[in-house]
């Protein structure tokens, strides 16, 4: 049986509870998650500047 693919958009993969939510489910093979890597940068680039300040100290 083929299952669904599901976009997720950078929006539901940060912040993490929903992206948690959702990444569990499609491991419950409810359906098969995929993002761009556009998607991947964009959310990765939020988590950096939501978190810049504590950066400033690791580095």
């Amino acid at each position: 049986m083929n299952r669904v693919i599901v976009v997720y958009d950078a929006c539901v993969l940060y912040p993490a509870p929903l992206r948690d939510l959702l990444m569990h489910l499609a491991m419950t093979d409810l359906f098969k998650a995929k993002w761009t890597e556009q998607i991947h940068q964009e959310w990765m680039r939020n988590v950096l500047n939501d978190n810049s300040f504590y950066y400033l100290f690791i580095f």
